[in-house]
């Protein structure tokens, strides 16, 4: 995806993967461009996700010990530093920056831009903080002002559940200046067309397209029509993603 790989300073965007695997693969994308293009790297993430990953760079041979003893490359963990700046479960703006100025300024004379990889946002999600993992992503776009960087944010979100979208997903919209989508996220908005002709008589996709909301209008197609269905026709909302994940399985399923 050229966002992952361009990751222009100034852009915060977002993406959402329904496995581990999908996730490591794309930061890993993310981080290797940007070594190519001799940029420092951050990485905020769980142990978890830092092993698969530190495993994953070894396997293309990206010497990770170099990086670190140069400079360029900095792997911090998650949850330290969100203790470090919002010890009453909210991000406060004082602390958030006092924390990260350092770490950026750290790496900053190390190379030619800087990449930022953040699990944090979805580590409060995953604990049910959905408040404060939308004021974090907001606190980000504050520290922006005055450091230049490129921020993507993961989410280990599984985006074809109904139940996901309970919480206030659209709200993660306007926080992000794009809602990156998968091949995975293609072939289920696909599939949603496809049962919401049968349930409904009509795509919804369209419909969906044309909403005001602007958060929602950030999203990949499929996740916007959840959005528009959960948001308008709520008491359908379980059984159109349940009907659409069967069809997404017979694509994947078609694939292998």
């Amino acid at each position: 995806m050229a966002l992952l790989a361009d990751a222009p300073a100034g852009r915060h965007f977002a993406q959402f993967h329904r496995t581990s695997d999908s996730l490591t693969e794309s930061i890993a994308s993310f981080l290797q461009s940007g070594i190519r293009h001799s940029n420092s790297v951050i990485v905020i993430a769980t142990p978890e996700l830092r092993d698969r990953l530190v495993t994953r760079l070894t396997e293309d041979r990206v010497n990770l010990e170099a990086l670190s003893r140069s400079g360029q490359l900095d792997l911090i963990d998650a949850a330290q530093l969100l203790a470090a700046f919002m010890p009453d479960g909210v991000p406060e703006w004082p602390r958030f920056r006092s924390t990260m100025m350092p770490i950026l300024a750290r790496v900053e004379a190390s190379g030619r831009g800087i990449r930022v990889f953040v699990e944090m946002g979805s580590i409060l999600w995953r604990e049910g903080n959905t408040e404060g993992a939308i004021r974090l992503e907001n606190l980000w776009n504050t520290l922006a002002g005055f450091h230049s960087f490129a921020l993507y944010c993961g989410y280990g979100l599984d985006t074809q559940r109904a139940e996901s979208y309970a919480g206030p997903l659209e709200d993660v919209g306007p926080a992000h200046s794009d809602i990156l989508g998968t091949e995975d996220d293609e072939h289920f908005g696909v599939a949603l067309d496809r049962a919401s002709k049968e349930i409904f008589g009509i795509t919804l996709s369209q419909m969906a397209g044309m909403t005001n909301h602007d958060g929602a209008r950030r999203f990949p197609s499929g996740q916007r029509t959840m959005l528009w269905v959960t948001r308008n026709l709520p008491l359908s909302t379980a059984q159109l993603a349940e009907r659409a994940r069967r069809y997404f399985q017979e694509v994947v399923t078609g694939r292998t």
